[in-house]
This record gives C-alpha cells, sequence and structure tokens, in this order.
C-alpha cells in the first residue's frame, strides 16, 4: 500500500550523547588542568631526586609563597607591563583593521603598504627595540613595540577575512542601493569576523613579549625588568613568579577575545546536535 506523504513516520532525531565527565561543566576544567598539573608535579620530582639548589631551581612551593608574600611588588610591575600591552593591543586592532580595510579595497595600496607590514613583521623585535628607547621615552616604546608585534595578525587575518567575502552578496547589496560604507559594514565585516577574531586571538597573546622586550632594553618597571633583576640577583624564585603572571596576562587577554568572539559570533558557538523531538 502506498504510504502518502503525510502519513510518513518522521525519523527520530538522535538523542546527544552523555559524554560523562566530560560533558559535565567542570569536566573540561579538570582536563584543562591535567597539563598544568603535571607539569608541576615533574617539576617537584626533580626537586626531590635532584635537590637542587633555591637560587638554580626553586620549588613550586617557593614560588608561590612569593606570588604571595610579596604580591605587591608584583603587582606593581604587573600593572606597568598590563597596561602597556593593553594599550598596544588596542592601538593594533585599529590601526590593524584601517590599514586590512585599505589593503583589501585598494590595489595601489596593497601594492605599496602590504611588501612593508611584512618586512616590518621579518625584522626581529630586539633589534627594533634599542632605536626606538632612544627616540621614545621608556613607556612609549613599550606601547609601540606591543603594537607592531600584534598589528601584524591582525592585518593578514583582517584581509583574508575581507577578500573571502561573498562578492554577489557585495554586488546585490550595490545595486539595492546600498552605500559603499554601509556594504562593509553590515556585509563585507561580518563576514570577515571568523577570520578576524582568529588573528585578534593571536595578537592577545604577542602583545605581552612586545611590552616584555621594551622592559628588558631600558625598562625601570615591569615584569620582564623584574624578571631580568631577579635573575642577576639569583632570585629565581621571583623570576618565577613573574613569568607565571605573564602566562596569566596572556592567557587572560586570549579569553577576554574568546569572550567577545562569543557575542559577535554566538551561532559558531552553539551546538549542531539534533534535540529529541517532544512527541
Amino acid at each position: 500500500m502506498t504510504t502518502l506523504p503525510h502519513e510518513r513516520t518522521a525519523t527520530p532525531d538522535i538523542p546527544a550523547r552523555s559524554g560523562g565527565l566530560a560533558s559535565m561543566p567542570w569536566g573540561r576544567l579538570v582536563r584543562v588542568a591535567l597539563l598544568p598539573a603535571a607539569g608541576l608535579l615533574a617539576w617537584q620530582a626533580m626537586i626531590w631526586i635532584f635537590s637542587p639548589r633555591p637560587w638554580l631551581l626553586p620549588a613550586p612551593a617557593q614560588v608561590a609563597d612569593v606570588l604571595w608574600s610579596e604580591r605587591s611588588r608584583m603587582w606593581f610591575h604587573a600593572e606597568a607591563t598590563l597596561r602597556a600591552t593593553t594599550t598596544g593591543l588596542a592601538l593594533a586592532i585599529v590601526v590593524g583593521l584601517i590599514l586590512a580595510a585599505a589593503i583589501s579595497a585598494s590595489r595601489v595600496v596593497d601594492r605599496v603598504i602590504y611588501p612593508w607590514v611584512i618586512a616590518l613583521q621579518a625584522i626581529p623585535l630586539l633589534t627594533l627595540a634599542p632605536p626606538m628607547t632612544v627616540w621614545l621615552d621608556y613607556s612609549t616604546t613599550q606601547v609601540v613595540l606591543a603594537m607592531v608585534v600584534c598589528v601584524f595578525p591582525v592585518i593578514v587575518s583582517g584581509v583574508d577575512g575581507l577578500r573571502s567575502g561573498d562578492p554577489q552578496l557585495v554586488r546585490m547589496a550595490r545595486t539595492l542601493g546600498a552605500s559603499r560604507a554601509w556594504t562593509w559594514r553590515h556585509v563585507a565585516l561580518p563576514g570577515a569576523l571568523p577570520s578576524l577574531m582568529s588573528g585578534l586571538r593571536m595578537a592577545a597573546v604577542f602583545s605581552v613579549s612586545g611590552a616584555v622586550v621594551a622592559e628588558y632594553v631600558g625598562g625601570e618597571r615591569g615584569l620582564g625588568y623584574l624578571t631580568q633583576i631577579a635573575s642577576a640577583q639569583f632570585e629565581t624564585a621571583v623570576a618565577f613568579a613573574a613569568i607565571a603572571w605573564l602566562g596569566v596576562i596572556g592567557i587572560g587577554l586570549f579569553l577576554l577575545v574568546c569572550a567577545v568572539e562569543r557575542l559577535l559570533l554566538p551561532h559558531r558557538f552553539r551546538s549542531t546536535r539534533p534535540t529529541r523531538r517532544s512527541s
């Protein structure tokens, strides 16, 4: 007997599988913490086996004690690094977006500016720091170096994103009477956001390196400066504590960009698994 279309039995949706521990909110945290915990255990095992002197390799407990007992000193230096890093990252985003828009929109700008952007990134950052400390004051040098080191991924990802958009949508918007500015804002830029956010995540981490390089060259404050001074004075635990602070700043900026990405592109983080349909 022929079955009518409206009488056909719908295929039941496949329920989402339970992932056990991994599906729980704290399960992901456990997995993320496994590698750092293994590293700390290996570090402590080296202390137990080889018993090195504290100035050569401090124990994790010593570093933790420094992080707490000298928290005011740590924050004094971390604040300077964080301020230079965030300012340089903000400038890199603004400058990078402007240059990416100009390069993707004009062949002349592409041929004139893009090669110099690549050449600037190819120059080691340590070679730029000494002359900049001569031309600029210390705080400005920090910001400029942080911007230089993280503007490249913003430009490259922005250009790739703007060029990879659907040209038919752009032509359709222009045919319907939309201006260039409106088309760029509502068609080209949203299409470039996935690629651009990838570049911003890299830039958020790279910006810390730029600020620290300036502190190594001629700084009087900052976590890079503290690491250099503490190592010279054999205060290895203090140097390790400063390095831990740098890691926290880098991870914090990375997570901040990820949070912004979730706000701008929420559809990329929604589950695509089918849900059980109620009968």
